[in-house]
């Protein structure tokens, strides 16, 4: 948990990065990503051979839930060349620790907008944050991927969000960021396919695919 909050804390404060736009692939961050996977003993265990491995970060909280997250891990499991599972980052459910191994093993992390995200900072370096949603925040983690030097994609078609399940703040009220959301199953794997596209030609990921031999456990779900 102290990593977490050292980590966050760090991202926001250290550079502004609405004002270096340009700037992407920073050796500040990958630096700082490197120290903390090494003091915390974090190994990279792949790539597979074959496969792409998606995380889908699931969200146990009262908003910003995928209403049709069962449809949507479902196709993407149908996909033979995606290893997929699907995990909550609850720290009293895993210890920042396993999630930080998590993530470093994904080769496409995706989720809706929030705190988990910064979890791009952790990916290895082909690696895709696909930010379901960005509910009407489009800056926060497309910045934050950038200047870690991954991939960044996000839902662009509002009329294929199928489902809005509305809510309000008591300080703040109606916003897109208290709302649960179901999405268009075929544009949600476009999105996936192009994200699984440019990881496996990704010439890091390919390189490290043939050191490997594509050794390695199954990636299943938790």
């Amino acid at each position: 948990m102290f990593y977490s909050i050292v980590s966050c804390a760090f991202v926001f404060s250290a550079i502004d990065a609405h004002q270096v736009p340009g700037c992407s692939g920073t050796a500040l961050f990958k630096a700082f990503s490197e120290h903390v996977l090494h003091r915390l003993n974090v190994t990279q265990e792949g790539p597979l051979k074959d496969k792409v491995r998606v995380t889908l970060l699931s969200r146990s909280t009262k908003w910003r839930r995928i209403l049709n997250e069962e449809e949507l891990l479902s196709a993407m499991k149908s996909e033979t060349r995606l290893e997929v599972r699907r995990v909550d980052y609850n720290w009293k459910k895993m210890s920042f620790t396993e999630q930080l191994k998590v993530t470093q093993n994904s080769d496409l992390l995706i989720g809706m907008h929030g705190a988990g995200l910064t979890h791009s900072l952790f990916l290895p370096d082909w690696g895709v944050l696909f930010e379901l949603y960005n509910c009407e925040d489009p800056r926060c983690y497309k910045d934050l991927a950038r200047l870690r030097g991954v991939q960044y994609y996000t839902w662009e078609k509002e009329e294929k969000i199928t489902q809005r399940e509305k809510g309000s703040h008591p300080s703040v009220g109606e916003h897109s960021k208290f709302v649960n959301y179901g999405f268009d199953v075929a544009e949600f794997m476009k999105i996936v396919q192009n994200a699984a596209d440019y990881i496996q030609g990704h010439p890091q990921f390919v390189a490290k695919q043939n050191n490997t031999h594509g050794s390695g456990d199954r990636h299943t779900e938790l």
